[in-house]
Parts: C-alpha cells; sequence; structure tokens
C-alpha cells in the first residue's frame, strides 16, 4: 500500500528521451502558465512551440547536471534574412545546483572566455553569438536573438526553464523537484 506521501508527492520519473523531457518541461509551462502570461506578454502556445524545436537528447541530461540553451536567432547577410537555431549545452559538475550557483557558475565561464559578468548569464548573449561566430558554428552577419529557451536538468530531471521573448524573461522552477 502507498504511503500518504506517495500519493500526495509523487516522485517524478526521470527522463530517459526526448519525449520525457519535453514532457516534464511543457508540465512545469503549463503549471506556470498565469507568470508567462503576465511576464512575458505572450500566450502558452507560443512557449509550446519553442519546447517543440527541441528535437535532440542528449544522454547526459540523465548522468549530470546540464544547462541546455536553445537560441532561436535571426542572421542578416546581404540584405539577405535567415531564421536559425543554435543550440548549446554545458555540462555541471555533479553536485546539487541551486539557481544561484548555477548563475556563479556560468559567469565563471564567461570570465574564463574574457566576456564581462552578466546579471542573468543563463541565458545566451549576443558577445556568445559573437564568439560561435568566430569559430565557425554560425554564419557571419548581423544576428538578433528572437526567443530563447534555457533549460537545467538536474537527476535526470528538469530542474528550471528559462523563457526569453523579444527582451522579456522568466524562469520557472520545477517546484516538486525542491522537495525531494
Amino acid at each position: 500500500m502507498k504511503s500518504v506521501y506517495n500519493l500526495l508527492f509523487p516522485k517524478k520519473p526521470e527522463i530517459k528521451n526526448i519525449e520525457d523531457a519535453k514532457d516534464q518541461i511543457l508540465n512545469i509551462i503549463l503549471n506556470q502558465q498565469n507568470q508567462i502570461k503576465s511576464n512575458l506578454k505572450t500566450s502558452v502556445s507560443v512557449v509550446q512551440n519553442l519546447v517543440s524545436q527541441i528535437t535532440e537528447f542528449n544522454n547526459s541530461w540523465t548522468k549530470v547536471p546540464n544547462i541546455y540553451r536553445i537560441a532561436w536567432i535571426s542572421s542578416v547577410d546581404d540584405n539577405t534574412t535567415k531564421n536559425m537555431k543554435f543550440e548549446d549545452n554545458i555540462e555541471l559538475p555533479n553536485l546539487n545546483h541551486d539557481l544561484e550557483l548555477i548563475m556563479k557558475m556560468l559567469n565563471h565561464m564567461r570570465e574564463q572566455k574574457k566576456l564581462k559578468i552578466s546579471d542573468m548569464p543563463l541565458f545566451l548573449h549576443p558577445d556568445e553569438i559573437s564568439i560561435a561566430q568566430k569559430q565557425g558554428k554560425l554564419p557571419h552577419g548581423n544576428i538578433s536573438i528572437i526567443s530563447q529557451i534555457v533549460i537545467v536538468f538536474q537527476k535526470a530531471r528538469v530542474k528550471y526553464v528559462g523563457i526569453v521573448i523579444d527582451r522579456n524573461y522568466l524562469i520557472l522552477q520545477n517546484r516538486l523537484i525542491s522537495i525531494f
């Protein structure tokens, strides 16, 4: 017989594939849709569309903490506009991270790349996009970030989801994961 605790606070399943990851992300988004509407000034369906663009599963998401960032960008070169997706996955040391520690780690990584410390290093910034251009990961030209989504994986579960639309951002926390 299941305990009352397990009935009230069922253990979230660990992610095993891209569908599991998307399900956890969408559950966080749907459970906190009022924050999305008020803070991002957009509909939940726009955010759900961003999630649908996550197409590849990274096995390290199930093993160690990770920050998976996707930016949808617009590139203008020779009067031609091209929209594209830029992905970045950062593995973190294998320990329990709160949002404050994640921010400190990301700012430390920015300093190592000789970039300025950011108030919100969780998201991709234009200076990081510029580095990606120099490394040949993106075409050269005038690039602007349209929208972003950031997923923080910990213990094979989604812990945080960050979203940027235009210049508005929001960070959603998987509230049940912090109980366990």
